[in-house]
């Protein structure tokens, strides 16, 4: 049975010396140079193992030259990135091992030892198996297949060496399924690149877009420890159904669900992309009203952004030839009048601390939860019902100085303690309710409701001098029928000489222009 690398230690880089490097993901990468596998035969060495076309973890794994040139390029990557420290351990690794599926779809096991570590006797799984047990980085990519076989790539560094595995269980992999696996080699690298980075980037969307009748599935794991203990996790899962990201780090956690279950609600590519700014503005919003960790939330901005990439209307979209106009038809016009996305369920809540020394119950912190849920009644064409609310709430507390131009350094003595404390606790909602009868829309409107707060303390000498509450509570209605009709989305009234593409252009921007006023009265 190919042993599986689900929870073995994970990511801290290794200097060249062979030392422990931040525990952080990998490593800061200023500058990532792409290697051209025949310039790396040189840079291997003796202390290589490989195993091609076998058992994971064969006995009998395989040879270098009598010059020290290993036959195989993937050993002269590895040998390179330990010899050199790589910012990112795992640089060019991704790209190379999804790269041979276009020509091998069988199991596959790599290590080569750190400088410094003398080579190790016995069978040639011997360092495979200590580096999945005491690994400091480690990162795993599971892919499921139409035909259900399943594969497992593995990446392990750790103060011994580096270690590389690919196991195909369950099956043989067909062509189609292997050209699929090879062309998310790209998506593999930019995304350990991007976890290379302090603090990391979730650069996972290339993985999330994938031809669902190939590939059914796609796990991305990837671990850090530091003296044995985890202190980062992330997470990424995908498959027809559902998308799904989650980390946990020094600096917080954060989650993004994704349903795409209800393909009825979904928009156009643009109606989604504008969606997906706005919310990404509001994200911003949110951040500084609760004064946010910056790095956190540019995490959880991107991990948003993967899991609402190429699905539904826009994939289906893009597979057109170049400068089609695909017009959502008339019957379906009420597409316009959601907010394009797939149901979603996100959160990010940062670490939160004791700010003041001598007030401990005054914690700084920021959390903030979004979602949206869609239910979906009827049938399209005749009694279709739909209702989609979404909703978000912020809860932030944090210290200021006085003024601007001051440094904020509170201690137990009284003289430092002059500041301001805010607690922001935000919750906004909306709810569209759209409903057909004999295949005509009877009704259609949008509730935006806000209860905002933010209380401000102002402390002189410890002492409270001020206490300042700001709220905002309102709810509006709004009649969407109007603004549909406005839009004139069947067209009727269009000359009947105009070319057809004008006439589908013109009835796509009244479309989007629909959408954005909808969009914008869910503002408030």
């Amino acid at each position: 049975m190919p042993t599986r690398w689900d929870d073995i230690a994970t990511m801290t880089p290794i200097s060249s010396s062979g030392g422990l490097q931040s525990a952080l993901p990998f490593n800061t990468a200023s500058t990532v140079v792409r290697t051209p596998d025949a310039t790396l035969a040189t840079v291997a060495s003796a202390s290589t193992r490989v195993a091609l076309g076998q058992p994971a973890l064969a006995a009998n794994s395989t040879v270098y030259t009598q010059t020290g040139a290993i036959d195989d390029p993937l050993s002269a990557l590895m040998t390179r990135n330990v010899r050199t420290g790589a910012g990112n351990p795992f640089q060019d690794l991704g790209a190379a091992l999804l790269g041979r599926f276009r020509t091998d779809g069988g199991n596959y096991a790599q290590s080569v030892t750190a400088p410094g570590v003398p080579s190790q006797t016995g069978s040639d799984s011997a360092l495979q198996s200590r580096l999945r047990l005491q690994a400091d980085n480690t990162v795993s990519l599971r892919i499921g297949t139409a035909s259900g076989a399943k594969v497992e790539i593995s990446l392990a560094r750790g103060q011994e060496g580096l270690a590389v595995q690919i196991d195909v269980t369950d099956g043989t992999l067909t062509e189609d399924e292997r050209n699929a696996i090879a062309a998310l080699s790209g998506a593999f690298e930019d995304a350990l690149d991007g976890l290379s980075q302090v603090p990391p980037r979730l650069d996972i969307a290339g993985l999330a877009d994938v031809d669902a009748s190939v590939l059914s599935s796609v796990n991305l794991r990837a671990v850090t420890r530091a003296d044995g203990v985890a202190v980062q996790t992330i997470e990424f899962q995908a498959d027809s159904g559902q998308r799904s990201v989650t980390y946990s780090g020094p600096a917080g956690e954060v989650s993004v669900n994704v349903d795409l279950s209800k393909p009825a609600t979904f928009g156009t590519a643009e109606q989604q992309a504008a969606a997906l700014s706005k919310a990404l503005l509001q994200f911003d919003s949110a951040q500084r009203r609760g004064n946010g960790d910056e790095a956190l939330m540019a995490m959880f901005k991107s991990a948003f952004s993967a899991v609402h990439g190429s699905y539904g209307a826009a994939l289906a979209e893009r597979s057109q030839p170049a400068g089609t106009v695909v017009r959502v038809p008339a019957s379906e016009s009420h597409r316009a009048l959601l907010s394009g996305l797939a149901d979603y369920s996100a959160s990010i809540k940062q670490e939160s601390k004791s700010g003041n020394p001598a007030r401990l119950e005054e914690v700084d912190g920021f959390s903030m939860r979004v979602s949206q849920s869609s239910k979906v009644t009827g049938r399209a064409g005749s009694n279709l019902a739909i209702t989609q609310d979404q909703q978000s709430a912020l809860d932030a507390s944090f210290h200021k100085p006085l003024s601007p131009h001051e440094t904020l350094a509170l201690s137990t003595d009284k003289s430092s303690q002059n500041y301001l404390y805010y607690q922001v606790k935000d919750a906004t909602s909306s709810r569209t309710e759209l409903a057909y009868e004999r295949g005509g829309l009877t009704s259609a409107s949008v509730t935006h409701s806000r209860n905002l707060s933010m209380q401000i303390s102002k402390f002189v000498g410890g002492e409270r001098v001020e206490y300042t509450v700001i709220p905002t509570v309102d709810t509006v209605t709004h009649d969407l029928l109007p603004m549909l009709r406005a839009a004139q989305l069947d067209g009727q009234e269009e000359d009947s000489r105009q070319p057809r593409d004008q006439t589908e252009a013109i009835l796509r921007r009244r479309y989007h222009d629909l959408a954005n006023s909808v969009a914008a009265l869910n503002q408030g």
